[in-house]
């Protein structure tokens, strides 16, 4: 109900109305505290993860479909092995080649290096979609890259 103040009462009934229906600001603040609190310790347990994407795109089903994902399921399988959990590798010898780069911090165990590294090329898959060029790091354990072009990291 809207109700119509003049002259003096005005400014009293005015006070009265906001006083009554401001809510108190101590609330919001406590709210976003809450948040900012939950927002940092669940980021200190969860992982930065990094994908990048070559906006160029190949077609679908072509060669280089077919050597990339040939490439990607080699270095997913061959850097936990490899010395230093650090690969380089090509494929076909033909073009089109894919060039790829997989590597793990050195301290992390095979089998860990290989499910890190699954991650990584699923979530830049994903992602990346038919580029023609993408990198994905988990954190600082492991990262792993394909182009159209060599390049070293």
């Amino acid at each position: 109900m809207l109700r119509t103040c003049t002259g003096i009462d005005r400014p009293s009934t005015m006070a009265m109305a906001s006083s009554a229906r401001a809510p108190p600001l101590f609330l919001p603040s406590i709210m976003l505290l809450s948040l900012l609190l939950l927002a940092s310790s669940h980021a200190a347990t969860t992982p930065p993860n990094t994908v990048v994407c070559n906006d160029n795109t190949f077609a679908g089903a072509g060669a280089f479909a077919v050597s990339l994902a040939q490439l990607l399921k080699d270095l997913v399988s061959a850097t936990p092995w490899a010395a230093g959990h650090d690969l380089y590798q090509s494929l076909p010898s033909e073009a089109p080649i894919v060039f790829g780069h997989a590597a793990c911090r050195p301290g992390l165990k095979g089998e860990d290096c290989k499910s890190c590294l699954g991650y990584a090329m699923t979530q830049m898959v994903q992602m990346c979609p038919n580029g023609i060029g993408g990198r994905a790091a988990k954190a600082d354990d492991c990262s792993i890259r394909y182009e159209n072009y060599a390049f070293t990291d």
